[in-house]
């Protein structure tokens, strides 16, 4: 695989992908300085609006890497079972499912910090070190660590995300990070 050092983040396929997230996390910093409700109302529609255009071209850059996948893999990718695919997968196709999944998660950025992106994507890659664990979801499971990395690189090592409103349901990956943060 390629290292990300040594490619022009401009040139990176996820590139508007990572630009949403970078202007996301510029705005998360302004809403959380806003003094007015108003401003805090135009910082939250600009970030729904960024999250939103993130998500779309996360589907497109998502959908172009799926056509490189075998048919096999690619409906074991879209169903998300990789319990699908009962032969051994080459280096190759193994290397095509980690970059299918290494696409930034940019819905993360609602609710988890760069602190929360990097513990999950070391817990994601212990996993996939697990006997237990089939060669697809080994793939997915470095792509996403992979992903997340990219990601809370974007954002910088200070993101926090935006407060959330009393009694907002917390998501699974927030959970996980949370629980992961307290038994260390």
């Amino acid at each position: 695989m390629i290292d990300p050092s040594e490619v022009n983040p401009d040139l990176l396929p996820e590139y508007y992908v990572l630009l949403c997230a970078r202007r996301y996390a510029a705005t998360a910093k302004k809403l959380a300085l806003a003094a007015s409700d108003d401003e805090k109302q135009h910082y939250r529609k600009r970030l729904r609006y960024l999250l939103e255009s993130g998500l779309i071209e996360a589907k497109c850059e998502r959908d172009r890497r799926l056509r490189r996948c075998p048919n096999d893999l690619h409906n074991a990718l879209v169903e998300k079972d990789g319990a699908k695919i009962t032969r051994a997968i080459s280096l190759e196709e193994a290397e095509i499912l980690q970059y299918a999944s290494s696409i930034p998660p940019i819905a993360s950025l609602d609710d988890l910090s760069a602190r929360d992106m990097y513990g999950l994507a070391d817990m994601f890659e212990g996993w996939a070190q697990s006997d237990l664990m089939d060669s697809v979801n080994v793939a997915r499971l470095l792509g996403w660590a992979d992903g997340l990395r990219s990601l809370a690189e974007t954002v910088g090592a200070d993101y926090t995300p935006p407060e959330t409103f009393r009694g907002a349901p917390v998501s699974l990956l927030k959970f996980m990070a949370e629980r992961m943060r307290r038994s260390r």
